[in-house]
């Protein structure tokens, strides 16, 4: 066996793990209306257990239908009604062979007062979360005593649904979190003061557990053991020396596993990494924790590939990996990794799309949490098992982009003829640009997934093929999928734009235009902005980035931002918010200021517009003349991102009829 220290029997408590592969808790929003494992969910966990996992951890389940609420469709164990749903569940699951265990959640100060009844937000101390920033109430010690009960009460109910289980939820800045740091607990009853004080609520939930449910039910946590506040100028908050202490001292109390983490939302990136962060960067947080315990240690350190994995087991830095988003990209991680078919893997790109659609889609009670890379990802019942109905019907896929190939995948398990036809030589689209940047390799794992996968289907992709119409007709199509992309835009009504020392972020990330030492500007701030900055400052460039906006970089995705915003700063980079590209001369580019009006010739050899980029959808039209089933996709259709170009795909694929 190619991985046998991952797929060796493990002990945790008195439990027999088939494996060492942990599914961790990761809200995805699909409980139904009475926060129960109802269809949806089922779906979802099913396909994770089918795909081999040893243990599945809950998402973070609410213990506090009052004060404790996360999300409106959270997986619940806090009324009687939910145990014999959670019970149908868990039979299921332990008919895979899977062990279950429910992780009891109270977010504390970091969630939403609108889901919470509207009144302020219940924690350890008064002081409000930077991210959530809402008006927060530093609770009672009754009133501490009253969610103690109810951690207690749901164990007693995750117990009698026949769990295995259950893990607290002490990571990530929640409650039990809130009440272990110095950052968050200032209380002067026997919940604060000292370390033993803080430690107090935590202990009282476990004694009481072990009370109720007996010493030899299993309790686990999940545990921030430093919340890395250091960049946020903060000085006392929860670090590694207390983090390892506490470890330690749960371990007497009983617990049977750590399951390590770091972070809390304002260090978000920390504990949701995002692409540029490595597999193992949470080593050494990990290794500390290992050293100090002798109890099970489960982690999931960024782990993307079954190689790393193993590899963590090798070194003894944990007893148990935990997987996360990556069991979310692809439910059959660990059955392709036990078969050796690792080519085959979906990994997890570490966009963030998950993290960032569970605030924009799951929170707000709109949908299920979204995955880049997995369309059907918390949507297993809308979309089944794909109809084999293709019947050898040729379908023209026009761009190799991911949504052109996503199509391709899907139509080709459909049992249609597929052929993709590229003007370029190289497949991947938008994607061959993205990776650019420093530390975005990751990007291209999910092109050599679509690959793999048309490989084995025998999809034809002709590259250097223009699709002309008449190229088009002489296939015959029964339909035609257009993914044809996306250009840069390189607005006419700039003065000067078309000067050789005016190009775009794909001239200079795709080395067209190589530059080196040289004094650029960048015109726009969002996303590719940054990036491309970067990409520049690596090459010893001089960069000015020039934004019209207010801000720099508004709009993009806070963790993005943080994220190039703290590599960016090593740099040194000058910025102008509100400022307007007037004209590019050679040698500068004219620039106003938004406010004064003043303008100024600002010394550049090089301007680099990324202002963005507008859709390219010519054949649309005469492709109507050529069959009845047309579908305009990804960025030919709207400018989006690789989550939009995936589904976009995924769906005219799946629903073409």
């Amino acid at each position: 066996m190619k991985y046998p220290k991952l797929f060796a029997p493990g002990k945790i408590g008195n439990l027999t793990i088939k494996n060492r592969i942990v599914m961790c808790a990761l809200a995805m929003g699909v409980s139904d209306e009475k926060q129960c494992i109802g269809e949806d969910f089922m779906a979802y966990l099913m396909e994770r257990a089918k795909g081999g996992v040893g243990m599945i951890v809950l998402e973070n389940t609410r213990v506090d239908d009052e004060h404790g609420v996360a999300a409106p469709k959270q997986a619940s164990l806090a009324r009687d009604e939910q145990i014999a749903p959670m019970a149908k569940a868990v039979e299921a699951l332990h008919a895979q062979d899977v062990k279950v265990f429910a992780q009891l959640h109270h977010p504390g100060r970091e969630t939403f007062m609108n889901i919470n009844g509207n009144e302020p937000l219940w924690s350890s101390g008064s002081k409000p979360c930077g991210v959530c920033q809402q008006e927060t109430h530093e609770m009672t010690t009754a009133e501490v005593e009253t969610v103690i009960a109810k951690f207690i009460a749901a164990a007693v109910r995750a117990q009698k649904a026949g769990l295995d289980g259950v893990e607290l939820h002490g990571a990530h800045g929640y409650l039990i979190s809130q009440f272990l740091s110095p950052y968050t607990n200032q209380r002067t009853d026997r919940f604060g003061g000292s370390f033993e004080g803080r430690l107090e609520f935590v202990k009282e939930i476990i004694e009481g557990i072990q009370k109720e449910c007996g010493k030899e039910f299993p309790i686990g946590i999940r545990l921030t053991v430093d919340e890395l506040l250091a960049p946020n100028g903060v000085t006392e908050y929860l670090q590694l020396p207390d983090g390892v202490r506490i470890c330690q001292e749960l371990e007497k109390l009983g617990l049977v596993y750590i399951n390590v983490s770091n972070g809390i939302y304002e260090s978000f990136n920390s504990l949701s990494e995002p692409t540029t962060y490595e597999q193992g960067c949470r080593t050494p947080l990990i290794r500390a924790v290992k050293d100090a315990v002798k109890i099970p240690v489960i982690a999931v350190n960024m782990i993307k590939e079954p190689w790393f994995a193993e590899k963590m087991l090798e070194d003894g830095l944990v007893d148990f990996v935990g997987l996360g988003r990556a069991v979310v990209a692809d439910p059959e991680w660990v059955k392709k990794a036990y078969e050796g078919r690792e080519e085959e893997i979906n990994r997890c790109i570490s966009c963030t799309f998950c993290f960032e659609t569970l605030v924009s889609d799951a929170i707000p009670d709109k949908n299920p949490v979204k995955c880049a890379v997995n369309p059907r990802a918390g949507r297993e019942c809308k979309y089944p098992c794909y109809l084999k109905d293709g019947a050898g019907r040729t379908v023209v896929v026009v761009g190799a982009g991911v949504g052109g190939l996503e199509a391709a995948r899907v139509l080709g398990e459909r049992g249609f003829h597929v052929v993709v036809l590229e003007k370029t030589g190289a497949v991947g689209g938008q994607i061959n640009i993205g990776d650019k940047p420093p530390r975005k390799e990751k990007m291209d794992w999910i092109v050599e997934y679509e690959l793999s996968q048309l490989k084995k289907l025998d999809v034809t992709i002709l590259v250097n093929r223009e699709a002309t119409p008449e190229c088009i007709a002489s296939y015959k199509p029964y339909a035609v999928i257009l993914a044809t992309g996306a250009v840069p835009v390189k607005p006419r009504s700039i003065p000067g734009v078309e000067l050789e020392n005016a190009v775009t972020f794909e001239d200079v990330l795709c080395d067209r235009k190589p530059l080196y030492g040289k004094n650029v500007t960048v015109i726009g701030s969002g996303a590719t902005g940054l990036e491309t900055a970067e990409f520049l400052c690596e090459r010893g460039n001089q960069v000015t980035i020039v934004e019209m906006l207010g801000k720099i970089g508004d709009g993009v995705y806070v963790q993005t931002y943080l994220d190039c915003m703290d590599r960016l700063s090593k740099y040194d980079i000058t910025y102008k918010p509100a400022t307007k590209l007037l004209e590019i001369k050679k040698g500068c580019a004219v620039l106003q200021d938004e406010k004064s009006g003043n303008t100024e010739e600002y010394p550049a050899d090089y301007v680099v517009l990324a202002m963005g980029v507008h859709p390219e959808n010519p054949l649309e039209e005469p492709c109507k003349k050529l069959c009845g089933h047309v579908s305009v996709i990804g960025d030919a259709k709207q400018v989006g991102r690789i989550e939009t170009a995936v589904r976009a795909g995924f769906e005219a694929a799946y629903e073409l009829k």
